[in-house]
């Protein structure tokens, strides 16, 4: 308890200062709502990506060495970025607000090489429950639970109602999923709504009538819940037009994953929602986090650099 108390008053003392920096104390604006980059002692010492580390650390409260810092500590007279007019060149310029690197796509290549790995994952999880449920339904038989001995009846019922947990995918084998990457663009299927709209990804069932809409956005982490909005009133009109057709029903998800590796919550609520298990969730978590890092990296040593790779490939790494 003493312990306990002593780092309690130890990390109210360290919050309470990195509130008064204005500028490296801006994280905690999105600590509490995200799930950080993976900081574990295993991965800080035996990473052999040291450079990567230390931009994730210094960009996690502003600290990398951009115009304006550089500017500030008085290493150079302007702090203007190199790619646009901008006459205040700062990491979030860098990583997400410069309309040459927008026009350029590297922010699309960003988005998707995430969009790539969230593709793969749910493609994985979706063949898997419909090849359960089809074996399920195959082999229908009345089973009774028996507590082991040293188990205790609350730890059964939780792991039952763990396995018998409902997710968005229950009742159909025949889920279809589409994806909308920038080089490889897909049709909203007319069978559900005729429109130009594409969510990035799009999973739905021809005989439940279900449909499932997923918008992934990769923004700078103070820009979170504002993307959210934006997406979620972006794809209202649809949603309500689906919903009037009365034949279909739809769930709609937004995910964030920040330019500095921070995953947002609602990524860890969707893919629950999906049936996905919590360490399926936590290791899709930590791919997508380390591939966001890793191209935002890359965007920031080419700041400097007017040419970029047209329809450079997506980042494509082994599951972490």
């Amino acid at each position: 308890m003493v312990t306990k108390t002593a780092f309690s008053f130890s990390e109210q003392k360290r919050i309470a200062h990195s509130l008064s920096l204005k500028r490296q104390g801006v994280w905690l604006q999105w600590s509490e709502n995200t799930i950080p980059f993976d900081f574990s002692w295993q991965n800080l010492i035996w990473s052999s990506n040291t450079k990567l580390i230390s931009f994730v650390l210094n960009a996690t409260v502003n600290w990398v060495r951009t115009p304006d810092l550089l500017q500030l500590w008085g290493f150079k007279t302007s702090a203007c970025c190199k790619l646009c007019p901008s006459e205040k060149c700062t990491l979030h310029h860098i990583l997400s607000n410069c309309p040459t690197a927008l026009k350029q796509k590297r922010y699309t290549w960003r988005h998707d090489s995430v969009l790539y790995h969230i593709k793969a994952a749910l493609t994985l999880h979706i063949s898997s429950q419909s090849k359960h449920l089809i074996s399920q339904n195959k082999t229908q038989h009345i089973s009774q639970s028996f507590v082991k001995a040293g188990s205790t009846l609350s730890a059964l019922c939780r792991k039952k109602a763990q396995k018998n947990r409902q997710t968005e995918l229950d009742g159909a084998t025949d889920w279809t999923i589409l994806t909308d990457f920038d080089q490889d663009n897909y049709v909203f299927p007319p069978e559900i709504l005729s429109t130009n709209l594409r969510p990035d990804i799009l999973i739905w069932s021809q005989n439940q009538h279900k449909v499932i809409m997923i918008e992934l956005t990769c923004p700078a982490e103070e820009g979170m819940s504002a993307a959210q909005t934006l997406k979620e009133s972006r794809y209202l009109p649809l949603i309500t037009d689906i919903k009037n057709t009365r034949k279909w029903t739809v769930n709609f998800f937004t995910i964030e994953v920040g330019a500095r590796g921070f995953v947002n919550n609602s990524f860890w609520k969707c893919c629950l929602a999906l049936g996905m298990s919590r360490a399926t969730t936590m290791k899709l978590c930590k791919t997508v986090s380390l591939v966001v890092e890793k191209c935002s990296y890359a965007i920031y040593l080419a700041a400097n650099s007017i040419s970029w790779e047209d329809n450079k490939s997506v980042l494509c790494i082994e599951d972490v």
